[in-house]
């Protein structure tokens, strides 16, 4: 199943982990110019610039009329906002039609979670599905995240990325972490997260940093088929020191959904 529906798309070689990109979104990400763009304002119309203003770019992106937002894919020219370091946003900045554009965008692209980059914004903000492996998933919008602790343990898993269509590959991860970060109406939160929220958060806030899941691969990059399949398995192993319950009892409403879309970590 095709993870965008857009023109984007991929040819894996006969070598697993050797893809070339041969369609390329038309979308060019903005450039960090620091200065020139709209002022960004509070609801009162006070002016909360912070030696920071959109980028003309950036800009454009905002002015444009639809619901989505073009997703950024490596590979392509001019593609480098997926490699840089996000600036922090100003408290004070009304993301509202952001966020709900992001949310519509990550949901459009089969996605669990997408960040500011990933559609062409080098702001620190990002959207989550969390407990996406449950029948009751919750998409939060976040400002500023910051992991403040991590555990020892670690969980491998299988990642994707809207901005990697096509592969996928396996990734370590810490299997707990404690994140701050601010929610829309701009109060700070702190919360935990353990697995496959935890996997989400670290994979988002990478974005962030300009890290992709591929500078974390262990081993070679996969084709879809193949992350599907080594999925699948791990997700029917009983957790630790439980009975083995039948898969009928076991699969909730997001689990049978999840052998519809690729069984995979899209963000």
């Amino acid at each position: 199943m095709e993870l965008m529906k857009r023109r984007d798309f991929l040819t894996i070689t006969s070598t697993v982990g050797a893809a070339a990109l041969v369609g390329c979104a038309v979308r060019r990400p903005p450039v960090q110019t620091g200065t020139g763009g709209a002022v960004p304002t509070d609801p009162a119309g006070t002016d909360v610039r912070v030696e920071w203003a959109w980028a003309d770019e950036e800009r454009s992106l905002l002015e444009e009329q639809g619901p989505y937002f073009e997703v950024v894919v490596r590979g392509c020219s001019d593609t480098d906002v997926l490699r840089r370091r996000a600036r922090p946003v100003p408290a004070r900045l009304d993301l509202t039609a952001v966020a709900a554009r992001m949310a519509r965008t990550m949901v459009d692209a089969n996605g669990v979670g997408i960040a500011g980059p990933q559609i062409g914004l080098s702001l620190r903000v990002a959207t989550l599905m969390l407990d996406y492996k449950t029948d009751k998933p919750r998409t939060v919008f976040v400002r500023n995240p910051v992991i403040i602790e991590r555990s020892d343990e670690t969980v491998d898993g299988y990642e994707g990325c809207l901005s990697i269509p096509g592969v996928g590959g396996k990734v370590r991860r810490n299997s707990w972490i404690k994140v701050t970060y601010e929610n829309e109406e701009g109060e700070k939160i702190t919360t935990e997260a353990h697995k496959h929220n935890a996997v989400l958060w670290q994979h988002e806030i990478d974005h962030l940093d300009g890290v992709l899941y591929v500078d974390r691969l262990l081993g070679e990059l996969m084709s879809m088929e193949e992350v599907r399949r080594r999925r699948k398995e791990l997700d029917e192993l009983p957790p630790e020191g439980s009975h083995i319950i039948p898969g009928s009892e076991r699969l909730s409403i997001r689990g049978r959904l999840n052998r519809i879309w690729p069984s995979i970590h899209r963000c």
